[in-house]
């Protein structure tokens, strides 16, 4: 099988690593691991990177550790920004369809 290369820059340094596995795989590796180090920036915002790249592979062995036992991992606030923000706008669209039109009698009478 082919190596594959990717070029992944995370805290100011560039790392190349080579894998058989696939780019998409990989570029998914990427934005998770890039994902987990913004979260502990945006907590931890004058730690050093070497301490937020060890908060966030801290993280990412807990997700791991819970996901082994059968546990979920806790969602980030930008999944849970994401699912509601998707859920408001299905009950727009649902109240919209919804919406009684002019001259159609209303319930509340």
């Amino acid at each position: 099988m082919e190596k594959r290369q990717l070029r992944i820059d995370v805290l100011g340094a560039s790392f190349v690593i080579q894998s058989d596995e696939s780019a998409e795989h990989l570029n998914r590796l990427s934005a998770y691991v890039k994902s987990k180090i913004e979260e502990v920036r945006k907590r931890y915002t004058f730690a050093e990177p070497l301490t937020v790249a060890v908060l966030a592979a801290l993280n990412i062995a807990d997700d791991m550790f819970k996901i082994r036992e059968g546990k979920e991992p806790l969602a980030t606030a930008d999944e849970i920004s994401t699912v509601a923000e998707r859920l408001i706008s299905r009950i727009d669209d649902d109240l919209l369809e919804h919406t009684p039109l002019e001259g159609d009698a209303d319930p509340r009478t």
